[in-house]
C-alpha cells in the first residue's frame, strides 16, 4: 500500500510550485476561515468585491482579485443530505480489504496499478459520455473509485491530473506512472511541468468536463461512509477552484470536518483565502 509519505501531494506540492499557496496545515486554514466569519463569508474571505469590481480593477493599473471573479456553479448543493446505503458501506470495506490481500499477495505496486488502471478506465468513460449524468454512475463503480481516493493518494492526484492535466492525454496509460510511482524523478517532474503549464495558462480549460469530475465526486460523496467520502469532495474542491466555482470554499470545508487531516482540501482554502486561482480565470470575459 502507499506509505504516509503520500500525504505529502504531488499535486498540492504543485499547485505552491506553481505560485498558489503554501502547504497550510489545516487547522491554520480552519481558524483563517473562522477569522474571515465562517463559510458563510466566501466573498468576502477571496476580496469580497463584486465581479464588476473585480473586472474593472484588472483592466486599470492592479492586478485582479481572481477570487471575486468566482461564480457558484450548478451541481450538487455541500449541505445536500447523503443517503448512505449499509449495502454501500459493505462494498466499500469489501474493496479496501480486497486491495489489502492484494498488496500482500502480489506487492503494492502490481495491486495498485491494477486497481488504478479499472478505475481510471470507469472514471474516464464517465467524463467523456455524450449522455453524461451522475446519477446514472454505478454505485459500486462510485464506491470503487471513492476507495481508491481514500487508500492511495498517489491514485488520487493521478485522476486530478486526467482533468487539468494536457488534453490529449485519455487513457489511464497516461497515468498510471503518477499512481504507482509518484516519487520517480520522471513521473514527478512530468507533473510538476504540465500542473505548472496548466495553472499558467490563458485559455479556459475544458470547464464542463472538469464539472463532470466535480459531479462525480460529489456522487460518490453522497453515497459512500464518511470515512470515504472527504477525499472525493476534496477533489471536487480542487476541480471548483480550477474553473472560478465559488462552492469550492464549501466544499472544500466539508471535507476538513470529515477528515481533520485532509491536506488538499487546506490547501485550496488557503488558496481562497489568499485570492489565488490559475491564471485563466482572471483573464476570462
Amino acid at each position: 500500500m502507499m506509505s504516509e509519505d503520500t500525504r505529502d501531494i504531488r499535486t498540492a506540492a504543485d499547485v505552491g510550485t506553481a505560485g498558489c499557496c503554501d502547504a497550510a496545515q489545516n487547522g491554520d486554514a480552519v481558524r483563517d476561515i473562522d477569522a474571515a466569519g465562517g463559510a458563510d463569508a466566501a466573498p468576502a474571505a477571496c476580496g469580497g468585491r463584486t465581479r464588476a469590481a473585480a473586472t474593472e480593477q484588472r483592466d486599470g493599473d492592479g492586478d485582479a482579485d481572481v477570487c471575486a471573479l468566482f461564480v457558484p456553479g450548478e451541481g450538487f448543493e455541500p449541505d445536500e443530505e447523503r443517503i448512505v446505503d449499509e449495502r454501500d458501506a459493505a462494498r466499500c470495506e469489501a474493496l479496501r480489504e480486497r486491495y489489502r490481500e492484494r498488496c500482500r499477495d502480489r506487492g503494492p505496486d502490481e495491486a495498485t496499478g491494477e486497481r488504478f488502471a479499472a478505475v481510471c478506465a470507469d472514471w474516464l468513460a464517465w467524463l467523456d459520455a455524450d449522455d453524461f449524468d451522475p446519477f446514472d454512475c454505478e454505485a459500486d463503480k462510485l464506491c470503487a473509485l471513492a476507495v481508491t481516493m481514500t487508500d492511495s493518494l498517489a491514485s488520487r492526484d493521478a485522476l486530478i491530473m486526467t482533468l487539468v492535466g494536457p488534453e490529449g492525454a485519455r487513457d489511464p496509460a497516461d497515468f498510471i506512472g503518477f499512481a504507482v510511482h509518484p516519487h520517480a524523478p520522471g513521473n514527478a517532474a512530468r507533473m510538476e511541468r504540465e500542473l505548472n503549464a496548466a495553472f499558467a495558462a490563458q485559455e479556459a480549460p475544458d470547464v464542463e468536463r472538469i464539472l463532470r469530475g466535480v459531479e462525480i465526486c460529489e456522487r460518490a460523496a453522497q453515497i459512500v461512509p464518511d470515512g470515504f467520502a472527504a477525499h472525493p469532495l476534496a477533489v471536487a474542491a480542487y476541480g471548483m477552484w480550477w474553473i472560478g466555482d465559488s462552492r469550492a470554499l464549501e466544499t472544500a470545508t466539508q471535507a476538513i470536518m470529515l477528515d481533520e487531516g485532509m491536506r488538499l482540501a487546506g490547501i485550496i482554502l488557503t488558496a481562497l483565502l489568499r485570492g489565488v486561482a490559475p491564471q485563466w480565470i482572471g483573464s476570462r470575459p
